[in-house]
């Protein structure tokens, strides 16, 4: 039994399509909330995540896990300390926060 070459390009492409919506299904919605408002609306690209920052609060699309790592790369970006990073599922505990920040909240200081 051959299949004919319509019914083996339409097979392709519904299997490249549901790999195509797994991918989207996964990303989230992450929250960063500064120790410091921003002066203007500023983007950061923090491991190929483009956060767009206002105020004291930025949000980024991203697939990744909201982790102490994940918030560390972008304290280094941002120049400055947060006092939450996560999802609205999983928000990173008060312990996470203090090695995401690690001596963000010094360098800040000793600029004011």
């Amino acid at each position: 039994m051959s299949l004919s070459l319509g019914k083996t390009a339409l097979i392709a492409a519904l299997f490249a399509a549901s790999f195509t919506g797994v991918a989207f299904a996964q990303d989230k919605t992450v929250t960063a909330r500064l120790s410091a408002p921003v002066a203007q609306t500023t983007r950061i690209i923090a491991q190929d995540t483009i956060w767009t920052c206002s105020g004291d609060t930025c949000v980024a699309m991203s697939h990744r896990d909201a982790t102490a790592h994940e918030c560390r790369t972008f304290v280094r970006q941002a120049h400055v300390a947060v006092t939450a990073y996560g999802t609205d599922d999983q928000q990173l505990s008060a312990d996470e926060l203090a090695r995401c920040n690690g001596d963000a909240g010094q360098t800040q200081q000793a600029r004011n």
